[in-house]
């Protein structure tokens, strides 16, 4: 209900009583003026052709005097007997009762209570009360009632009176009192200014409003200035000779304001002012009484008349059922003049006046007068509201209910009638549909639906009508407080009632609400359609979410160039809409960024509050789940959408968006610039994508060390969590779904990893700069590392970004989804050997490696650069079997080439895990085929290997795998003591696990492969784990160490029965043979047997360079005896190996034979035979040297 009236309506009616009587006891001591003012034709008799023409021929603003002698003539009460004129008394004049008229009694007498016949302003509302009963008088009571109410305003005594009762009130008004009496000027120039008029002047004037307000002609300076606006739109006529019609006069005025935009501005003033005076009384908007007369009896019978409660109540109940269409009709009419004019509404304009005033809403500074249209007031109001001013508690009631009649009925909407006319027709039922769903249909109209994006086509809404949908949403404000929409309010409030139950509304807190629910289980889907045509404008106009431009106007304005006034609505940048959202999370994101700026208080000043802070980040939160909600992605993909993402009927939550990002390559260029600033968003802010984080929400608690109030800069640790914990076997399928689906898109470009992108982002501009995906970054970089690592040079890339291109390294070899032209080189590949296999935890990768010598080309080709770069970087199976024994043996701040040969350094410890400790064994096989796969030998032998191995590098192509040919090369060289320090310790560790497992000599198992099967069959079954029929090799698939190194002591041992023939196996076996001659530490089933021997006889002895092996057997030689049992015989076979390998070896050179000597048990015997026979030789040559030195001197001296 509206403001209620100073006085109930028994006391008014009262007072009015009472005034009335006063009045009267005036005029009639002044010469019973009110009862007579029709006295000028009290025995009036239907005028002459000639004297009607001459009256009804003048305008309304120049009317014939009353004191016009033809007519007083005529008029009985001013006739003598004689017939002679009499002049009447002064002070007397002459009582006239319409009742007592011959024209009108026998109407008076049909329509009209015999109470109210001596009160000629009651009958005359008697027989105006209905257009029924208009219609019903005959026309010489018609024609003779608009004479009386001509002459009544006319009358120089009727001016008199209003002289006596508004003495006062004339004093103050120079205009009207100016005026000359008799010329019908003085009383609706008064009922002009009855806004400024109280007490008993007031009430006359209410009572000649009623006759003034019944014909447009009778309105002070109304046809003046209306005249060429009612001929043009053909509202009517000026001329009287439709006077008798008493409907056309309140049709013409109804006509002018339905074209009110199109009227002169003297005229639409003139109208504005008609309809303000009106506003008071319902009584005197003749026509919208006629209309309304009934409905106000059955709607608002107990409302009573006066400050414009009628109008209220009418207006509230436009909708009802029971409303008929013609009030309806005049109802809108009038609220087309209150978007003109909020003095229109009575009650509006008397509850707000102050709050206007207070607030400067008037802009005299734009338009004369004052500008008092709705939309401006309104919007001014609602500015100090916004801005945090104070408006009235009244005020804003009355503001709540004009917002709420504004997104009910479109048709007072002066804008929305005109601009949108052709969608309203066309697309929205014609209008018809009221309560709120026209509106509602333009709202789905303006947005670029599915349909507009791939399906059947239908005509856009046009500019004009978007700018005025969006100027009645500012206006209404309906994100503010969802009541203010009652289509929204009826399809929401069973969500609200489940889910927001505990919210007050206002302050966009309901709306909040149901947006944080739109996915929800109770969010129905006439809500959620409600929901997203308002939202569509909110998320396209800063101001429209209340909380957000609380709590974010002053950076915006600081940082964005938005005015912080409510009101204003450009940007500095009026050729590309400012996103001021995007805009604002940018900063935020800058600050962030520079944490620096904290600690200076004048950029704390001007950056981004803590407050907004967190409003935008629901903002940000809850349009992610619509592109519609998204302006600067919806405008940039529209034609994307319609090509990639238009097949599905109900998109849901965040579907398009994530559609968009598994299209990204495809994308047009500006669109693929928006879709990756919201995916790199996404990964900085996990909370955007909604998918993510409703299946993920339990996990992250579950697994990730955090609360529900995280801090911000802890919001980059949760994707890594997950990533981290997402093969666990308590990990939700959902949520493990998401997280892959984020890791994908995250390789289309390295920017969309948040964490990967801060910390290499100077990198990547150096030494990476045309690389876009994050592949392409990934192998890069790793290529500078291994590289600088390798070469044993200072790091190119820093530190920051080697951690994390670890951490990149890892995830991607954990899925071969997450490697895109590592799957697409090994599709084929897949399909023959790893069809079936899941491709997470690295299942399909090691598949693949474990086929790796059947495998394609190209597959080979990057999977083997893919092992270089995790052997540098990387390896993620390692780290995800071996998590605990790296924590448990190693330091975690070592180097990631330093990780591998620590495991393998304890491999052998018994608390070593088994599944970890077979990982290993399989990565040291997989190195010695190839050295580049082993950074600590390529760091350590990298002078060694181009000095002794360059004929094997010159003929072996870069991307082609060695299969073991340079270790080899380096093993003997060992074997000859060749190698330098570094790299002679690396190759005796291989040496020395290639003795304990066949399979890490590459060479031998490949040269060996049929004597191994054939002679050492059951000790191959023993290291056997499986048989892949698809091997050609299937020893180098054994898949676990081969017990102790049998199978190579099986192979020694029919190497000396003479067995194996192989001569390439026999050579193998001979190499074999000799390495361990070299150092009995690479011989650990020798060094195992005789450990005791050693501590007792070599104890003293350094380790290295052979010095043990040589006390060994040099205590073998002296003292046989002395050695245990089992070492003696251990002894006696590795000489009988040793003799036999080196009778098949060829000797190359002098140093070959020196080693042979050397190692040979009968170097002694072998050293006194070379001594005499050299000692013979010198003999020799002494004798013949004298004998050829005599024979030379004689035949010289000749």
């Amino acid at each position: 209900m509206r403001t209620s009236s100073k006085m109930d309506s028994n006391e008014r009616r009262v007072m009015m009583l009472r005034l009335t009587l006063l009045i009267v006891f005036v005029f009639q001591v002044n010469g019973e003026v009110l009862n007579a003012v029709g006295g000028s034709v009290p025995a009036y008799r239907p005028p002459q052709d000639n004297s009607q023409s001459k009256v009804l021929g003048q305008s309304a603003g120049h009317r014939q005097p009353i004191g016009d002698q033809s007519q007083r003539s005529q008029n009985q009460g001013l006739s003598g007997a004689d017939g002679q004129r009499k002049q009447p008394v002064a002070g007397k004049p002459t009582a006239f009762r319409l009742s007592e008229s011959r024209e009108c009694a026998d109407d008076i007498i049909k329509h009209c209570n015999p109470k109210i016949y001596k009160n000629n302003f009651a009958i005359l509302d008697c027989l105006q009360y209905d257009t029924k009963i208009m219609e019903d008088l005959s026309e010489v009571c018609q024609h003779f009632l608009w004479k009386y109410k001509l002459n009544l305003t006319q009358d120089d005594r009727f001016d008199y009176a209003a002289g006596e009762v508004c003495k006062q009130e004339l004093s103050q008004n120079k205009e009207c009192s100016e005026l000359g009496k008799g010329k019908g000027l003085i009383i609706p120039c008064l009922v002009d200014n009855i806004v400024n008029i109280t007490g008993n002047c007031r009430t006359y004037l209410e009572k000649m409003a009623r006759i003034v307000f019944s014909d447009y002609r009778l309105i002070y300076h109304f046809v003046d200035q209306c005249g060429k606006d009612i001929t043009q739109f053909s509202c009517g006529r000026v001329a009287p000779l439709d006077e008798n019609d008493v409907h056309s006069q309140g049709k013409t005025l109804e006509c002018l304001a339905d074209k009110i935009g199109d009227l002169a501005d003297g005229c639409r003033k003139q109208l504005l002012r008609v309809a303000e005076l009106q506003a008071d009384d319902y009584h005197l908007d003749r026509q919208l009484y006629y209309a309304c007369r009934e409905d106000r009896e059955h709607l608002c019978d107990e409302v009573p008349a006066g400050g414009g409660k009628i109008y209220e109540c009418l207006f509230k109940h436009k909708f009802n059922e029971k409303m008929s269409p013609k009030c309806k009709q005049m109802l809108t009419v009038r609220q087309q003049l209150i978007a003109q004019d909020v003095k229109v509404e009575k009650t509006f304009y008397s509850a707000c006046h102050q709050d206007m005033k207070e607030h400067h809403c008037f802009k005299k500074d734009t338009e004369e007068g004052g500008d008092f249209r709705r939309a401006t007031i309104l919007l001014c109001l609602e500015n100090a509201i916004k801005t945090e001013k104070h408006i009235s508690a009244e005020c804003q009631a009355e503001m709540a209910e004009l917002r709420q009649e504004l997104m009910e009925d479109y048709s007072i909407s002066p804008e929305i009638l005109s601009d949108c006319k052709t969608e309203i027709q066309e697309s929205c039922d014609k209008g018809l549909e009221r309560g709120g769903k026209t509106i509602h249909c333009l709202m789905d109209l303006a947005r670029p639906d599915r349909d507009q994006r791939g399906h059947k086509q239908h005509k856009p809404i046009t500019a004009k009508c978007r700018r005025a949908l969006e100027a009645l949403i500012q206006e209404a404000d309906p994100a503010s407080d969802y009541r203010m929409d009652r289509v929204l309010q009826k399809a929401c409030e069973p969500v609200v009632q489940a889910g927001c139950k505990h919210i007050q509304p206002g302050d966009a807190r309901v709306i909040s609400c149901l947006m944080d629910h739109l996915d929800s289980e109770i969010m129905q889907d006439e809500c959620e359609e409600r929901l997203m045509e308002i939202q569509y404008f909110v998320a396209r106009d800063f101001r429209l979410d209340q909380q957000l431009f609380k709590k974010c106007r002053r950076p915006a304005r600081e940082l964005c160039g938005v005015k912080g006034d409510w009101l204003e609505s450009r940007h500095k940048d009026d050729k590309k809409p400012a996103y001021v959202v995007a805009c604002l999370f940018r900063h935020f994101k800058q600050e962030k960024e520079k944490k620096g700026r904290k600690g200076d208080p004048a950029n704390a000043e001007k950056g981004v509050s803590k407050q907004c802070k967190i409003e935008i980040k629901r903002v940000m939160k809850q349009r992610a789940q619509r592109v519609q909600l998204k302006p600067e992605i919806e405008q940039a993909c529209l034609r994307d959408l319609g090509m990639h993402c238009s097949d599905s009927d109900d998109p849901g939550t965040n579907q398009e968006i994530a559609c968009l990002q598994e299209h990204y390559d495809t994308l047009d260029p500006e669109c693929q610039d928006v879709i990756g600033n919201f995916t790199e968003d996404e990964d900085e802010m996990p909370e955007l994508d909604i998918i993510l984080m409703k299946a993920c929400t339990p996990m992250i608690s579950k697994f990730c060390d955090t609360d529900e109030n995280v801090d911000e800069d802890d919001t980059d640790d949760i994707m890594e969590c997950l990533i981290e914990n997402k093969n666990r076997k308590d990990m939700n399928e959902k949520c493990r779904a998401g997280i892959e689906h984020h890791q994908l898109i995250s390789m289309k470009n390295f920017r969309f990893d948040h964490k990967f992108k801060e910390a290499c982002k100077r990198s990547v501009s150096k030494f990476c700069k045309n690389k876009k995906t994050k592949n392409e970054v990934i192998s890069c970089l790793s290529e500078h590392v291994r590289n600088d690592t390798l070469l044993d040079e200072k790091q190119r890339i820093d530190r920051v970004c080697r951690k994390q291109l670890r951490v990149e390294v890892l995830e991607r070899g954990e899925d071969i989804h997450l490697d895109r032209k590592l799957e697409e080189a090994c599709h084929n590949d897949i399909k023959q050997k790893c069809e079936g296999l899941e491709s997470g935890n690295a299942k399909t990768i090691e598949c693949l490696k474990s086929h790796q010598k059947t495998l394609s080309n190209a597959c080979h080709k990057v999977l083997f650069k893919r092992e270089k770069e995790e052997a540098v970087l990387g390896d993620y199976k390692v780290h995800s079997v071996c998590k605990r024994m790296i924590k448990m043996f190693c330091n975690d701040k070592e180097e990631e080439d330093e990780i591998l040969p620590c495991l393998k350094k304890n491999k052998d410890n018994p608390d070593f895990d088994d599944k970890c400790h077979q990982l290993i064994t399989k990565r040291e096989i997989a190195e010695n085929k190839d050295y580049r796969l082993n950074p600590d030998l390529q760091k350590k032998c990298r002078l060694d290997i181009p000095k002794f191995c360059s004929d094997i590098l010159k003929t072996q192509k870069n991307d082609d795998e060695l299969q073991g040919k340079i270790v080899t090369c380096l093993r003997k060289k060992f074997a000859v003591k060749r190698l330098s320090n570094g790299c002679n310790s690396v190759i005796k560790d291989i040496i020395k696990d290639s003795a304990n497992n066949y399979m890490e000599d590459p060479v031998l198992a490949t040269a060996c492969e049929k004597e191994i099967f054939k002679y050492c069959g059951d000790e191959h079954e023993m290291a056997m784990k499986g048989r892949y029929p698809e091997s050609r090799n299937k020893v180098e698939m054994v898949q676990v160490q081969d017990g102790n190194g049998r199978v190579v002591e099986c192979l020694k041992q029919k190497f000396l029965n003479r067995i194996i023939t192989n001569t390439v196996c026999k050579q193998e076996i001979e190499r074999v043979i000799q390495e361990s001659q070299i150092d009995i530490n690479v011989d650990p089933l020798l060094h195992m047997t005789c450990q005791r021997d050693l501590q007792k006889f070599c104890g003293d002895l350094d380790t290295g360079e052979g010095r043990r092996m040589a006390c060994l057997l040099a205590e073998l030689e002296d003292h046989p005896k002395q050695i245990s049992e089992k070492c003696l015989k251990e002894l006696n076979k590795r000489k009988q190996l040793w003799e036999l390998a080196a009778q098949g070896k060829p000797i190359e050179g002098f140093h070959d034979v020196y080693q042979q000597i050397v190692a040979s048990p009968s170097k002694n015997y072998l050293l006194f035979v070379i001594c005499s026979i050299i000692g013979v030789f010198f003999l020799v040559g002494i004798t013949c040297g004298r004998v050829s030195k005599r024979v030379a001197k004689q035949n010289k001296m000749k």
